[in-house]
């Protein structure tokens, strides 16, 4: 079976129209419409009929699509593992990240990538965790942190640790939030994060839990914001518990004992790429420094 005449018939399928279709492929409108008739006589199947707007699928056409994007893809992968085996594992992998890089363990994940695979580029693009699950759907990156496992199903996740979140006060306000319960401390300030932000839903489950939710919130987008804000005497905030116990210690704030939250950090990728041999290495390299032992 040719390739090539199946790479035409996802093209006409997604396209709608010969010419656009040819134009994609680079190819003759005569040529497209000999592809799409050979396969039709090699089938002995209608994989298209003719409307006013172009081509359209046939109930039989519209089943065969999908098994033909599959076995495509499976085609690339093994021509991709086939070069890596031959060159080396080669390109660039690029990795959304959340909080700190020692927290993530990047700087032992770049040691051991460019030791034992010095053509594959890895790179880090800082964001929250929203923003990496859209960024691996619009492949801006192959892969991410994120706090709190993805509901989106086309989201794979593999679980790398326990997460707990502090609620943290400025230090001044120690004495005054020391005897508040949940519905007295929520009628003071708060700085909270946007909607994509994974501590957005981890404090909303906490409010929750306890019936209440503050009515004078500030929206501050990164960790290092929230604490800096805190500090300067702002509101109350969440930080990770080593952040926020780092910060009491040094005098910044004041942990408030009852506002706790738990939550994991997860590796994420998107499920069509899990064959791809630069993904895979790297979740090899994700299983090992943090011990993991699940397979995907």
């Amino acid at each position: 079976m040719d390739l090539n005449k199946l790479q035409t018939f996802i093209v006409v399928a997604r396209e709608g129209n010969l010419t656009r279709a040819a134009e994609i492929l680079c190819l003759s409108q005569p040529a497209v419409s000999a592809h799409i008739k050979t396969l039709e006589e090699e089938f002995g199947l209608k994989l298209f009929e003719r409307v006013a707007r172009g081509m359209k699928l046939t109930e039989t056409g519209k089943r065969l699509v999908n098994q033909t994007e599959q076995a495509l893809s499976a085609v690339r992968q093994i021509s991709m593992h086939a070069q890596s085996l031959r060159d080396g594992i080669t390109g660039e992998f690029r990795i959304g990240t959340i909080t700190t890089p020692s927290n993530l363990r990047l700087e032992r994940t770049v040691s051991i990538l460019s030791s034992r695979h010095p053509n594959l580029r890895i790179s880090f693009v800082q964001g929250v965790s929203g923003n990496i699950i859209d960024w691996i759907l619009t492949e801006q990156i192959e892969a991410g942190y994120v706090i709190g496992q993805p509901e989106d199903t086309r989201i794979a996740a593999i679980e790398v640790k326990p997460v707990t979140l502090r609620v943290v006060a400025p230090s001044a306000w120690g004495d005054l939030i020391k005897s508040m319960d949940w519905p007295m401390i929520t009628t003071l300030p708060w700085i909270l994060t946007p909607a994509k932000c994974s501590f957005s839903s981890l404090a909303q489950r906490m409010f929750a839990r306890h019936f209440v939710y503050p009515q004078n919130v500030i929206e501050a987008d990164q960790e290092h914001t929230l604490q800096s804000l805190a500090t300067s005497g702002i509101g109350l905030t969440l930080l990770q518990e080593d952040v926020a116990r780092a910060a009491q210690i040094a005098g910044d704030v004041v942990i408030w004992e009852p506002g706790i939250e738990f939550s994991h950090v997860y590796f994420v990728f998107s499920r069509e790429k899990i064959a791809d041999i630069k993904l895979q290495t790297i979740i090899q390299i994700i299983n090992e420094i943090w011990s993991l032992k699940k397979e995907i």
